[in-house]
């Protein structure tokens, strides 16, 4: 995995905030599993945001976000 920090941004013609989580996740090269273990997820919730059937809280998104290396920054205009 990347060491650097990755930037998400939700801004005027991007998709939602959760939708960039979701496809950081999916685009991480990690398995849901491990992203999930690593974490400290418990995986069927993970499961469940990733196929679109339920949101998570916002401490679950911020141990994903911080297991890979993303944070919350202005989108740029």
């Amino acid at each position: 995995m990347d060491t650097h920090r990755r930037r998400i941004h939700s801004g005027k013609g991007s998709i939602n905030l959760v939708e960039e989580l979701r496809q950081a996740i999916l685009n991480s090269g990690e398995t849901e599993y491990r992203v999930a273990k690593e974490s400290g997820v418990a995986q069927p919730i993970l499961n469940r945001f990733l196929r679109e059937e339920r949101g998570i809280s916002l401490e679950t998104a911020a141990k994903v976000c911080k297991y890979l290396g993303l944070h919350l920054a202005p989108a740029r205009h």
